[in-house]
């Protein structure tokens, strides 16, 4: 496969709305914090109860969903949709269709995104785990990511490169899988079904949410940024296919492994646990392109943060790959389910791989939007290592607590559950601490984006 460079995909800058990639990108910081920040409060109440006071808004059970919509639509969705408009002109040499259409979603995706989160803690939501804005709020979502997908898919078809390449095949899918997945999730199964079959279905929009929607973007950023940055073609075009189709085959029918030893059928249950374990097959193939692509460059990790960003994200990617279809089993599942090491799986594939890649991916991109290089390399060193120092700390916290909770419930005898929340609490604390080094980490990646924007120093030409 040849190079793919920024020359050799658009021979033109200008196929780029370099103004609207930057707005959407601003607007993806704004709930970087946000979210972040959110979740460091309600991590802190683990400990503290009585932290925040009595003030509802500011309440455990609408804090934590806060900060859930806030990283996963706020801040990933806001970023991968701005992604997405800087990578398709460049791969298709083409500018994306209907300018005017990418401020209008944008302005109608602040507008919807900050009244949902707003509802979140006035107490209206649904309901619905990851899905828990109101039904209006849900509709214009839809209208949102709609729209966008029409938009990606039409500039494609207008594209003057004849070669489709794999980056394209990840957004095109990742967009029309997330309106499917969320319609299912948020506009029908909440108000059509009940009982089994609605846990069944929310099994299914739940793990696609992060496997459909945020894992097809983020690997269509690692596909991009890597070969343009290291300069080195990818690895194998025929890897990249079965990443694909594997992860389009296998990711849609492991929801229920949420739900094992449940009321829903056990053969079921049986293909969910098996597909899980299939998905190594796409996620391996994923990480050996990458392993390959960095033949002859691994040097670069010294002197590029986008190449320490990505290989770091994809030793997180293997540590996710491994811990999923081992947590599908049901020996694994009796010790684990309900306990803290779930909410370690789920921080270290959200921020761990695709948070990573797309921080990786905004470096190489923000100076050619602003025609400034970065305004401190320091601190952007001072970021990866905040990111990587806070999320260890608190992901083996997270693990860590998750088997000595679920052991003392499920192999010990006659165990009251309160012993096991005293047991665990000094792991809660090391959980917020490292919660706390990643939003400091976050804080220095924004204000260096910011600076860099201000007062970094010119770059004379930006190709």
């Amino acid at each position: 496969m040849a190079v793919i460079s920024e020359k050799s995909v658009s021979q033109k800058e200008e196929v780029v709305d370099k103004k609207a990639v930057k707005m959407w990108f601003y607007y993806s910081f704004i709930w970087l914090i946000l979210g972040m920040t959110a979740g460091g409060l309600t991590s802190i109440k683990f400990n503290f109860p009585d932290f925040l006071g009595y003030v509802p808004w500011l309440s455990f059970g609408r804090m934590r969903i806060f900060h859930l919509g806030g990283v996963a639509f706020g801040w990933f969705s806001t970023a991968a949709i701005g992604m997405a408009y800087y990578i398709v002109p460049k791969l298709t040499g083409t500018k994306i269709v209907w300018p005017k259409l990418s401020y209008f979603l944008l302005y109608l995706w602040i507008a919807t995104s900050t009244i949902g989160q707003i509802c979140l803690l006035a107490g209206y939501n649904q309901g619905v785990e990851v899905g828990e804005w109101p039904l209006f709020i849900d509709i214009l979502t839809v209208i949102v990511f709609g729209l966008a997908t029409v938009q990606v898919f039409v500039t494609i078809a207008n594209r003057k490169q004849k070669h489709i390449y794999v980056s394209l095949w990840y957004i095109t899918a990742g967009l029309t899988w997330a309106c499917l997945n969320y319609v299912v999730g948020n506009l029908i199964n909440p108000y059509f079904y009940a009982g089994v079959d609605n846990a069944s279905i929310h099994g299914f929009y739940l793990h696609c949410v992060v496997g459909l929607w945020i894992t097809p973007m983020g690997t269509a950023m690692l596909y991009y940024f890597l070969p343009v940055i290291t300069k080195n073609p990818v690895y194998s075009h025929k890897l990249s296919m079965l990443g694909f189709w594997g992860l389009a085959l296998f990711y849609p029918i492991i929801g229920a492994h949420h739900y094992l030893y449940s009321p829903i059928e056990t053969w079921v249950q049986t293909i969910s646990i098996m597909s899980s374990m299939m998905l190594i097959l796409p996620v391996w193939s994923v990480i050996t392109n990458q392993v390959g692509t960095m033949k002859g460059k691994w040097h670069m990790m010294s002197s590029h943060i986008e190449v320490k960003f990505l290989v770091l994200g994809a030793v997180f990617y293997v540590i996710t790959c491994f811990q999923g279809p081992t947590q599908a089993l049901r020996s694994m599942q009796l010790i684990i389910h309900f306990t803290d090491w779930v909410v370690g799986h789920a921080h270290l594939a959200i921020y761990g791989v695709f948070t990573l890649w797309t921080w990786a991916g905004m470096y190489y991109v923000w100076p050619k939007l602003t025609g400034r290089e970065i305004y401190s390399q320091k601190l952007a060193s001072w970021h990866f290592w905040l990111s990587l120092l806070g999320f260890s700390i608190m992901a083996l916290a997270l693990w860590a607590a998750g088997l000595v909770q679920g052991g003392m419930l499920n192999l010990a005898s006659n165990v009251p559950f309160i012993d096991t929340v005293k047991a665990i609490s000094p792991f809660w604390m090391m959980r917020s601490i490292g919660g706390w080094l990643m939003i400091a980490g976050a804080a220095v990646f924004v204000y260096n984006m910011y600076m860099t924007a201000k007062v970094g120093k010119h770059i004379e030409e930006v190709a």
